[in-house]
C-alpha cells in the first residue's frame, strides 16, 4: 500500500469519526510498534517494514486506532477508548486483527 491509498483511507476515517485537525502520515522503521501517534505534532507513524505484510483490513485497523486516539486527545486505552473503537469494529474481529498485526510484527523482530 502507498502513502496515496493511506492518505485515501485515514481521510476516509477522518469523515466517520468526525476528526478535523489535518493529520499526517509517516511511514518509519518502528523497532516494537505497529504503530504510533503523536497528539501534538498531529502526526500518526506507521511501521515501514511491516506495512508490506499487513492487509488493507489490518493498515484501516492501525489508522482506526490511532484515530481515535486523536479523536479522544489521549493515549491511553481506557475504557472510553474501546468504547469508541467497538462502535467502529467488533471486538472479536479487532482481537483478531491485533493478532495478525502483532505476528508480523514479531516475524519481523525474528521473535516467530
Amino acid at each position: 500500500m502507498n502513502t496515496k491509498q493511506l492518505k485515501e483511507i485515514l481521510n476516509q476515517l477522518k469523515n466517520e469519526l468526525k476528526v478535523q485537525e489535518p493529520i499526517k502520515i509517516e511511514l518509519k522503521p518502528l523497532k516494537t510498534k505497529a504503530a504510533s501517534i503523536s497528539l501534538n505534532k498531529n502526526i500518526i507513524r506507521i511501521n515501514k517494514n511491516i506495512i508490506s505484510n499487513l492487509d488493507s483490513e489490518c493498515i484501516e485497523y492501525l489508522l482506526l486506532h490511532e484515530l481515535i486516539h486523536f479523536k479522544l486527545k489521549s493515549t491511553y486505552h481506557n475504557g472510553n477508548f474501546h468504547k469508541q473503537l467497538n462502535h467502529k469494529i467488533d471486538q472479536a474481529k479487532a482481537k483478531e486483527i491485533e493478532r495478525k498485526i502483532l505476528t508480523s510484527l514479531l516475524e519481523l523482530n525474528h521473535i516467530l
